[in-house]
């Protein structure tokens, strides 16, 4: 069964078997073992094996929209952290700058105690085994995690942030780092989120009983102002183009048929493995890959493979390359390696209509975005 066939079983079992008890039940972390509170898309979500309209399709089809509103609201956070992220790209960077100067942190005793759940925090070594374990946590053992690396063990939320991202199956740049920012008060300005002992043995599988946690801290603060940058989704000219398919938007061949001249596949792995994600991510990400060059090769007998600028600029000149087109790509680590070369290369963004649409909501807070859902829902179903 391929990866787009797995997606797709579980969309389906989820969505006729547990999509109507989602909002009573999905605060609730069972543990690794019983998931069928929650859907278990994220990681196809985040790599656009199946994508955000589909889903939203599938659910909308068995369920009217006031019956499964919070689910919907929860697919349509990660597009909202999405667009958000886009208008105020420097965010990313600055985070990215912080970690360099973090970086002799990792040395620290505190720090390793925190990533290899040798705390005196029970609850929290429980979910730092667990996610290097699975590669997942539970959203609400994310941000009891995130209150506690940040308030509690007083670590810096972006080392938290990038432990995550490296680890994380459905690790997705946006909604990673602007979900840490929520937590530690920097997103939603002066607002913390405090992990309690009441709230973790309300909604945790296993109870704890001795929880020194700090539930008073206050939020973190900032002096450092990020203004939006208005929106630009490029337009494509197919002559003579060359098409880079990668693994952040996996189906968008079976969703788009436009005529390119040439496809290849645009590897990032070797870009990851240099930022010290985990071997189960790379290999998750590399699965994706392959069936990718087993799409490249059934449709359209190609297997050309992009892993750096050298492999590109030999396929441009043999090729004798006019334009080249690829799917978007949002702020992340692939972002950053790819406006390098496209310093040097003009390269297309191809943006979906879906993200086109709603990105330019996500100008403020996501009440303001949630407001826009019925006119989103209006367009796309």
């Amino acid at each position: 069964m391929s990866l787009r066939e797995q997606g797709i079983t579980k969309l389906k079992d989820f969505t006729e078997n547990h999509l109507s008890n989602y909002a009573k039940s999905r605060n609730f972390d069972y543990g690794p073992d019983k998931r069928d509170n929650v859907s278990n898309l994220s990681k196809y979500i985040t790599h656009r094996i199946i994508d955000e309209q589909e889903v939203i399709r599938t659910a909308h089809s068995k369920f009217a929209y006031i019956k499964i509103e919070k689910f919907i609201q929860e697919v349509f956070w990660r597009t909202y952290w999405k667009g958000w992220l886009e208008m105020r790209p420097k965010v990313w960077t600055s985070y990215i700058e912080d970690l360099k100067q973090l970086e002799k942190q990792k040395d620290t005793v505190e720090y390793q105690q925190a990533i290899t759940g040798k705390t005196s925090i029970e609850c929290f070594n429980d979910w730092a085994n667990e996610l290097v374990k699975y590669n997942y946590l539970h959203n609400h053992a994310r941000m009891w995690f995130a209150s506690i690396w940040i308030f509690t063990l007083k670590l810096p939320w972006q080392l938290g942030a990038d432990f995550f991202l490296k680890h994380l199956l459905d690790g997705d740049a946006a909604s990673n780092t602007l979900s840490w920012r929520w937590v530690a008060g920097l997103q939603t300005k002066g607002k913390n989120y405090l992990a309690t002992k009441f709230n973790i043995n309300t909604f945790s599988a296993k109870k704890y009983e001795v929880l020194k946690l700090n539930d008073q801290a206050s939020p973190l603060f900032e002096t450092t102002s990020f203004e939006i940058q208005p929106l630009h989704f490029d337009k494509v000219e197919n002559d003579n183009s060359l098409f880079l398919l990668h693994n952040l938007d996996s189906n968008f061949l079976q969703k788009f048929q436009n005529k390119y001249n040439h496809f290849a596949l645009l590897d990032f792995n070797s870009i990851l493995e240099s930022k010290n994600y985990s071997k189960q991510v790379l290999d998750f990400k590399s699965s994706i890959n392959e069936e990718l060059i087993g799409q490249l090769k059934t449709n359209f007998n190609s297997d050309l493979v992009i892993k750096n600028e050298k492999d590109l600029l030999q396929i441009i000149k043999d090729k004798n390359i006019k334009n080249i087109i690829t799917p978007y790509i949002n702020c992340g680590y692939e972002n950053d390696f790819m406006n390098e070369i496209r310093k040097k290369i003009k390269i297309t963004y191809l943006a979906r209509d879906y993200d086109q649409l709603c990105y330019p909501f996500a100008t403020k807070g996501f009440f303001g975005f949630k407001e826009q859902i019925p006119k989103i829902l209006s367009k796309i179903l």
